[in-house]
């Protein structure tokens, strides 16, 4: 039969296990905790690496695809016209030193940023009737319904990515046209 001294030992060893297990307890929640932020945080960075990795792979296609044929696309809406009146004055001939001149502004300025290597494609949108209409009650073409047609013809002749397109007569078409191209691109 157990005696007094012997139940007050056995009652402090059922003490200490009791403070052992609650020890062994709390540092076994600290160390869950500190895995679950080892994995949250691992979770995170294996995300952000996944990230990484494939925008590195989309830069490595488009750096690839550039080395193929760089080219750099300007567009414009030519509904405000954009050229001097004494070229879009001249038809034809006025065309044609537009297109050279603004040529001319574009590789300089890709001088500027190291990019002379690429080629150059120019897009310009309008309501050609509209400008023409414009520039006929401006006295700076004829009164023909398309009176800006021969110098828009030769600025597309003049070079081969250069192109002046009728975006029709609707309100904001070259806009339309502008923001179409540009979303295409982007993609």
């Amino acid at each position: 039969m157990l005696n007094e001294p012997d139940l007050e030992t056995l009652e402090d060893e059922l003490k200490d296990y009791q403070l052992s297990e609650r020890a062994t307890h709390d540092k076994l929640q600290r160390l869950l905790q500190k895995h679950e932020n080892l994995l949250k945080d691992y979770r995170q960075l294996r995300s952000d690496f996944e990230e990484e990795k494939e925008s590195r792979e989309k830069y490595k296609k488009i750096a690839k695809a550039q080395e193929r044929n760089p080219f750099v696309l300007v567009l414009i809406d030519g509904d405000g016209y954009v050229f001097k009146d004494e070229l879009l004055s001249t038809g034809a001939t006025g065309g044609i030193e537009a297109a050279q001149l603004l040529n001319d502004k574009i590789q300089e300025y890709l001088r500027r940023l190291s990019l002379d290597d690429c080629r150059i494609m120019v897009r310009i949108y309008c309501n050609l009737a509209g400008l023409s209409k414009t520039l006929a009650r401006a006295k700076i073409v004829g009164f023909e319904a398309r009176s800006l047609a021969p110098f828009t013809a030769s600025f597309t002749r003049s070079r081969d990515l250069y192109d002046f397109v009728d975006a029709g007569d609707k309100k904001e078409g070259a806009d339309f046209k502008i923001r179409g191209m540009r979303a295409r691109l982007s993609n």
